[in-house]
């Protein structure tokens, strides 16, 4: 059955249509959540733009599909299935970065798309220059989504480290009491974003005494946060780290098996660097019965 040119740019323009509410499926859910979560690059767009901006692109998509399936060009069939590889990585990035939160992936399939695009556009000059004059804003917005994928994944680069806490459960002696030693230490584990000072990064995370419900079920628990106390610095040199504390409410004394949990737990956490062979605490009387 002949298609007439009418039909065909409707169909062309609902099948490059489709690629984007595939896409919002994965998208809508994450946008708020997941994504407003993460670190991104000062030219990141407002999220309201990505959907007037993506129907705009599928529709000129569709238009410059609907010239070439229309013209009796010898070329038509391998422009027609290089739209369709484009579409295809087009449909599959959204599910795999807001979907599978795989920004490495995700940009590594962004990559192959920008790649197929550019062949299609060339093809699809080959055919009609008008078609593939509409593809330019996509691959521009393509080549932009590129380097907004690229951002968001170097600055939200992670690396696993250890946070000590307590559990009393495996800190007592023969009587049931209470050894406050380091017996009673537990390592959780958490992912920090890679930058120049993990192990400030550490401490500070420590601090914020973040548990999950799972991990206080097992008994694992800790005093921190305390009112007021932060880390102001943190210098490592010939492998001793000093850490400076701010403590205006006197959080950090007062009884010698409370204080020895305190500074234990943080201790532990400093030294699971190598380079860190001795932990010293400012100012002195920090963290002292």
């Amino acid at each position: 059955m002949k298609i007439n040119n009418f039909f065909k740019l409707v169909i062309a323009i609902i099948v490059s249509e489709l690629t984007g509410i595939i896409g919002s499926v994965f998208t809508i859910s994450a946008i708020p959540n997941w994504y407003a979560g993460l670190v991104k690059p000062s030219l990141n767009p407002p999220s309201w733009i990505f959907g007037p901006v993506w129907v705009t692109l599928y529709a000129l998509m569709g238009v410059a599909l609907w010239l070439i399936w229309k013209s009796d060009s010898p070329q038509k069939i391998k422009a027609i299935w290089l739209f369709v590889i484009q579409l295809v990585l087009n449909a599959i990035w959204s599910p795999v970065f807001f979907g599978l939160h795989s920004i490495g992936d995700a940009l590594a399939i962004i990559i192959l798309l920008w790649a197929a695009i550019v062949l299609t556009i060339f093809v699809f000059a080959k055919v009609s220059k008008t078609a593939a004059y509409l593809l330019i804003p996509y691959i521009l917005w393509v080549s932009f989504a590129g380097y907004l994928n690229y951002s968001i994944w170097a600055l939200n680069q992670t690396e696993p480290v250890k946070l000590y806490y307590y559990n009393y459960e495996l800190d007592k002696d023969e009587s049931g009491n209470a050894v406050c030693s380091r017996n009673g230490l537990v390592p959780v584990e958490r992912q920090i974003p890679i930058t120049q000072t993990p192990i400030q990064d550490t401490i500070k995370l420590l601090l914020s005494g973040n548990l999950t419900e799972e991990e206080r079920v097992q008994g694992i628990n800790t005093e921190y946060p305390l009112q007021g106390l932060s880390l102001k610095s943190a210098s490592l040199k010939n492998g001793v780290l000093t850490l400076e504390f701010n403590d205006p409410n006197n959080k950090t004394v007062g009884g010698s098996c409370r204080v020895g949990i305190l500074w234990f737990q943080i201790e532990a956490t400093a030294k699971q660097f190598p380079e860190v062979k001795q932990v010293r605490f400012l100012p002195e009387e920090i963290f002292q019965p």
